[in-house]
């Protein structure tokens, strides 16, 4: 009932009100009262007064006779209920019990006869209120009548006392109706106080509770809230100046994250939280300034994309997602990493990049703005039963799309993955230069070690990754070949139809046997017509069968040149790392080389595996 602030001040301020009625009320009936008690003891003071001096003038002049004249005068008096004389014990015993008037004494009188001291007593009742007094008459020498000349009593012994009750019960009435009627005005006075003050204070009540509620909403980060008044007091300024705070405080939060969605490429969710969303969005800025300052100093894109990685993982807590890289040169896409299943798409991408919609179109693939929108998901019927979601973002690497990223999610957490999306972008977007730059770096890597006639990768390859290749044929326990192979009589060709034919060849053969190795074996420009090939994790024997298949199809290719066809053989020497050279493995590289001249001594057009007793030379 009386619940808010205008209930507590309703309440309170009634209480107070209420409370100075009831004291004020009780303060006028207290005086009331002690006035009417305080009058009527003076009125019968007064008359017991004047009938002990008109008794003692009485007895002076003899007249003692006439005292029952007296007092039926004085009963006359209003509301006066009673008055009589009564004797003490010494007045008994010299003059006997006395008079009509004087009754059997009641306790009270036998008190001041005894004590000699006055005595009165305010007797009360619903019906009536009498007010009693006894005043005692005692005898004394002194002054202008001499007591004991007529008493045979001691000085100041008690000759009797004047008994005298006053009805108070009208006056008691009145003094009740002047209550009465003072309540009731002073009522009325401070009910009409209670609603002129309710009614004065209602402005400022509801002043203090929009404020209330406008710091809540501040507290909850919202400074959009106003305070609404028309007061123009004291009041009125604190509120405007608490609409300028929030006005001020909402204009530099959303500068402030504006400024940082500048910074880093995208806005975030907002809420009703300014104060949160600032923080959240400065602390992006931060996570990603870090993460493009790491990125920056690792080595190679899979350390990059391992971090990417990371993030989306362990940052993001998504347990379902994949990452794919562009190879440019085969136009096809190559799986970075999968979370979840093998691998969220079909197969074919893997060998025509275009197949996926994200590489192709360049825009984000959202399975929820048209279901199951990519044909080459490899999940559709659960996507089309919204069993699964799934959301591709495409990374421009150079002005193309170089990387795609994709999301896969179940339905119910479609707001949860709806609101990691602008995050994901900006991490995807601060990588985006940074792959480029790595992109960049390792083509002219790559380039660098190609050999441009032929395509194959070249000697200075060969010496960056000899080391590390050797010590993983070791660490597997597994064998390397090693086949140098060279042209036949190259030189003629050269001599006989130009070195542009001579190129000619030596490109068309090079292909032939990078045809006839696996994509995970090196096929090496050695040196002019010689080219080295290393085949990796082989078993013992398979080198000298690869190096006959090479031969042969080498026999069987015409070339074709200006003026007819030509036929070329090769000649090619086999040995294996690291059996042959107890581990070392430019050693190998040498006795594949003693090799390949046994066979072009023995008539070319052949293999020649290694044997101890072909070197005799000193150790390499």
């Amino acid at each position: 009932m009386f619940r808010g602030m205008r209930g507590r001040l309703v309440l309170k301020t009634g209480a107070l009100l209420l409370v100075l009625f009831l004291l004020t009320v009780s303060i006028v009936a207290f005086f009331f009262r002690k006035s009417v008690i305080e009058s009527s003891e003076e009125t019968a003071l007064t008359i017991a007064e004047l009938v002990r001096d008109a008794l003692t003038s009485y007895m002076v002049l003899g007249v003692i006779d006439k005292r029952d004249l007296l007092l039926q005068e004085i009963e006359k008096t209003h509301g006066l209920e009673y008055i009589r004389i009564v004797r003490g014990p010494a007045v008994s015993r010299q003059f006997g019990e006395g008079m009509r008037k004087e009754e059997a004494i009641d306790p009270l009188e036998k008190e001041v006869l005894k004590t000699g001291k006055l005595k009165n007593l305010l007797i009360e009742d619903k019906k009536r209120v009498i007010y009693r007094l006894v005043m005692p008459y005692k005898a004394t020498s002194t002054g202008r009548i001499n007591c004991l000349q007529c008493h045979k009593v001691r000085e100041g012994e008690v000759l009797g006392a004047v008994s005298l009750a006053v009805d108070l019960t009208e006056k008691r009435n009145e003094a009740l109706f002047m209550l009465g009627l003072y309540t009731a005005t002073a009522g009325s006075v401070f009910v009409l106080l209670f609603v002129v003050i309710v009614r004065y204070f209602e402005p400022y009540r509801r002043l203090f509770k929009d404020m209330k509620r406008v710091l809540n909403r501040f507290k909850e980060g919202n400074f959009r809230e106003r305070v609404e008044t028309k007061l123009s007091d004291e009041a009125g300024e604190l509120a405007q100046v608490l609409n300028k705070v929030g006005q001020q405080l909402n204009a530099i939060l959303t500068n402030i994250r504006e400024k940082v969605s500048m910074l880093i490429g995208y806005n975030v969710m907002e809420t009703e939280n300014a104060l949160k969303d600032t923080e959240k969005i400065v602390e992006e800025l931060v996570k990603i300034s870090h993460f493009k300052r790491t990125i920056e100093q690792d080595i190679k894109k899979a350390d990059i994309y391992e971090r990417i990685e990371t993030i989306l993982a362990d940052y993001m807590s998504l347990d379902k997602f994949s990452i794919y890289e562009i190879d440019e040169r085969r136009n096809a896409m190559q799986v970075i990493t999968v979370h979840g299943e093998s691998m969220w798409c079909s197969n074919i991408i893997l060998e025509d990049a275009n197949e996926c919609r994200a590489k192709r179109t360049g825009e984000d693939v959202d399975s929820q703005e048209f279901p199951c929108i990519c044909p080459r998901f490899a999940h559709n019927e659960l996507c089309s039963t919204h069993g699964i979601q799934y959301y591709c973002i495409p990374v421009n690497i150079g002005g193309k799309v170089g990387s795609v990223v994709q999301i896969v999610y179940e339905k119910d957490m479609d707001i949860f993955v709806r609101m990691l999306i602008p995050y994901i972008k900006g991490y995807l977007q601060e990588a985006s230069p940074v792959l480029e730059s790595k992109s960049l770096m390792e083509l002219l890597q790559q380039q660098s070690y190609i050999d441009q006639l032929t395509g194959l990768y070249n000697r200075r390859f060969l010496e960056e990754i000899a080391d590390k290749l050797s010590a993983q044929v070791k660490r597997r326990g597994t064998s390397l070949g090693i086949l140098m192979i060279d042209i036949d009589y190259f030189k003629q060709v050269n001599d006989k139809y130009g070195h542009d034919v001579g190129d000619r060849v030596l490109k068309e053969i090079a292909q032939v046997v990078k045809s006839n190795v696996r994509e995970a074996d090196y096929v090496i420009r050695f040196g002019g017509e010689e080219i080295l090939v290393l085949l990796v994790d082989i078993r013992e024997g398979t080198a000298e069968k690869v190096a006959e298949k090479i031969r042969r199809a080498v026999e069987g290719k015409v070339i074709e040149v200006s003026g007819g066809v030509l036929k070329k053989t090769v000649s090619i020497g086999v040995s294996e790392f690291p059996k042959d050279c107890e581990g070392k493995f430019w050693q190998c590289i040498k006795f594949a080389d003693v090799a390949l001249y046994r066979a072009k001594e023995e008539g070319r057009n052949r293999v020649v595996r290694f044997e101890p007793d072909m070197w005799s030379g000193e150790e390499y």
